[in-house]
């Protein structure tokens, strides 16, 4: 036996190829279908119309309610103002009506017109105060007499004067921007306005 070793010639190996398969290429989608929802063009541009057409609407619908609910708000808002107007002037009418009962009073006890100064009736109603002047506020009494009537002016806080003037053929009253007691004589109405 031999020992020697060779390694002899290389062995051939056989290599298979392999055949280079083609991909297929996608067979073309139809236009309707490209999405894969199967709707077509038209029917998405149908969905887009309609979406819009309700987003409009929901948008109108709470421009409106927003509108009302400012409206209501705003109404509220003035009626508040109202009342606050009208509770002013409800104070302003109560300090000329309880000088009428002093002014009542001084002429009862004087037996003229003339004697119902500002100083007179301060001694018989000290709740408000008097002036010759024109009324400031709600608790100031402007007061002009002379020996056939008496006028008295009341500024409410609302900017109102009330007017009052007292003769012998009765009481008038009326509302007024100057605010004295001689304006008081222009009065001719029977009562305040309501």
């Amino acid at each position: 036996m031999d020992d020697s070793f060779t390694f002899g010639t290389r062995a051939r190996r056989s290599v298979t190829v392999k055949p280079v398969r083609r991909s297929r290429t996608p067979r073309r989608v139809a236009a309707r279908d490209r999405s894969g929802t199967g709707r077509s063009g038209r029917g998405r541009i149908a969905v887009l119309v309609v979406g819009g057409v309700v987003v409009v609407v929901a948008i109108a619908g709470v421009m409106a309610l927003m509108k009302r609910g400012g409206d209501q708000a705003a109404a509220g808002e003035h009626s508040a103002v109202s009342q606050i107007g009208t509770a002013d002037d409800v104070q302003a009418k109560m300090t000329a009506q309880q000088t009428a009962g002093a002014v009542q009073q001084v002429y009862a006890e004087q037996g003229s017109y003339a004697a119902v100064t500002p100083a007179a009736l301060r001694a018989v109603e000290p709740a408000a105060q008097y002036t010759g002047n024109a009324s400031t506020g709600p608790n100031v009494v402007s007061v002009s007499s002379s020996s056939s009537g008496v006028g008295l002016a009341v500024r409410s806080a609302s900017g109102t004067c009330f007017l009052e003037h007292f003769a012998t053929g009765g009481v008038t009253y009326g509302t007024g921007t100057t605010c004295t007691g001689a304006a008081a004589a222009s009065a001719t109405a029977r009562s305040w306005p309501a």
